[in-house]
């Protein structure tokens, strides 16, 4: 790949935004093995993606979410949103396995009840 043109942009900031972004490569590090690493975690996260959720950010976090759109890391804040949920998910896997069990007792329990009003 040939080297890429990089056009540097002076942005004033509004009163009102503040905008974080870093970027970390490994000293010597192929970029674009990172880059394409990258870019292949955030497609098998992002596959099967049907169910839509709405949902509240404060200013803070939409800000980083812009940022990383706004630097095409991510199409749009929805594709942002579902791959840190899903690194979320991933990241305390160990307190979904605790939880699920008991969510399906729940889940049992009401099915119980519902059945039981509906044969009276």
């Amino acid at each position: 790949m040939g080297k890429e043109k990089v056009e540097k942009k002076e942005v004033e900031p509004r009163k009102d935004e503040k905008v974080v972004m870093v970027a970390c490569c490994p000293e010597g590090g192929d970029v674009e093995k990172i880059k394409e690493e990258v870019l292949l975690k955030i497609g098998e996260n992002l596959e099967g993606r049907s169910n839509v959720v709405m949902t509240r950010l404060n200013d803070e976090d939409l800000t980083q979410i812009d940022a990383l759109v706004e630097v095409e890391a991510f199409r749009s804040r929805s594709e942002a949103a579902a791959f840190f949920i899903k690194e979320g998910i991933e990241a305390r896997k160990d307190l979904f396995q605790k939880v699920m069990p008991t969510v399906e007792k729940i889940r049992e329990l009401k099915e119980q009840a519902k059945r039981s009003l509906t044969k009276g």
